[in-house]
Formats: structure tokens, C-alpha cells, sequence
């Protein structure tokens, strides 16, 4: 991971580097009283943060370097999941038919005769004459 710099090198660098100018002041920063597990804690809240894409309970560990040999793990296992609930390419359902009813202005619909009962038939020929 790039800008990440390990405990060890940072506490060397610590330790060797003295203020070369006078003119610089060192100020004490305020002291936290902190516990390293919350320290801990805090470290691990910034990789879950700088990386949405792992599965937040398999990123954990006793040190800084245990903590972040676990995020490739955590990744790996998220795009397992991520592939198992995406949805495969399946065509599409075909839409049921729908019958198309014209909006108006149609004609009278033709009638098969053979199909009208015999009341009808008589009632008609009658209202012809």
C-alpha cells in the first residue's frame, strides 16, 4: 500500500531526526491518553474506510501489520459474495400478448350467422322486413 509507513520505520525516524535550526520551536503535542487497542481500533476504522469493498469483520488483527495483511483476504472474500447475489445476464420474460383494441371510428364487427341463436335470427329477419 503506498503512504503507509511501517511502526518500525516511523519510530526510527523518530528517534534520529533532531531539530537542525535554532529558530525551530518543538511544541508538545497535547498527550492523548490512549490505549494502543484504541489506537488499534482507530487504524482499523481508517481501512475500512479507505476500503468500502472488503467484508468489515474478516479486517482485524492483534498489530498494524496483522490488520492490514488482512484486508487482501477481506477483498477477496467480498467479490465472492459480490458474484454469488449478482444477478447473471438472463434474457428477459417475453410480455404476454396483449390484444390491440382500437381507440374508436372502427366499423360494425361482422357477424357469423351460424353463430346467432334462433330467437336472434328470427328477430332479425323480421326487422328487415
Amino acid at each position: 500500500m503506498a503512504g503507509i509507513i511501517p511502526p518500525e520505520e516511523l519510530a526510527e525516524q523518530a528517534t534520529t531526526e533532531t531539530p537542525t535550526s535554532p529558530n525551530v520551536t518543538t511544541e508538545e503535542a497535547p498527550s492523548v491518553t490512549a490505549v494502543p487497542g484504541e489506537e488499534l481500533a482507530a487504524v482499523r476504522e481508517v481501512v475500512l474506510r479507505a476500503h468500502p469493498d472488503v467484508v468489515p469483520e474478516l479486517v482485524g488483527g492483534a498489530t498494524v501489520t496483522e490488520l492490514l495483511a488482512s484486508v487482501e483476504p477481506a477483498q477477496a472474500a467480498y467479490a465472492r459474495i459480490a458474484e454469488r447475489i449478482t444477478p447473471t445476464a438472463t434474457p428477459p420474460l417475453p410480455l404476454p400478448s396483449v390484444p390491440v383494441i382500437p381507440a374508436g371510428g372502427a366499423g360494425p364487427v361482422p357477424l357469423d350467422p351460424d353463430r346467432l341463436p334462433a330467437p336472434e335470427k328470427i328477430r332479425r329477419g323480421l326487422a328487415s322486413r
